[in-house]
């Protein structure tokens, strides 16, 4: 099965109908209000969690590029522009095998 990572976030699995885009999540069990620390370790760990469903990897690409706008921390339309050419080239760059 496919698995690809994009970046640091993100990656791409499939379930054999479809792309399967996966995002990380960094998990901190003591903020659960459940811990125990008599029962539970305290060490933090990395999980990647289904995030959405896509028909083909470009839009997948796309979703997470959308995402990513909504998640700029770009103050001005010159800034946002950088960011999304930025990550345009970097995804570019992986299907050349210029990154891994």
């Amino acid at each position: 099965m496919l698995d690809v990572m994009v970046n640091d976030e993100y990656k791409l699995t499939s379930d054999g109908m479809q792309i399967v885009i996966m995002r990380k999540h960094i998990i901190d069990p003591t903020k659960s209000p459940i811990f125990d620390e008599t029962k539970h370790s305290a060490e933090i760990r990395e999980e990647w969690k289904t995030w959405k469903y896509s028909g083909k990897v470009e839009q997948a690409l796309e979703v997470i590029l959308r995402q990513r706008v909504f998640e700029s921390d770009a103050v001005t339309l010159k800034e946002l522009h950088q960011e999304i050419i930025t990550f345009k080239q970097y995804v570019k760059s992986l299907f050349e095998g210029d990154s891994q």
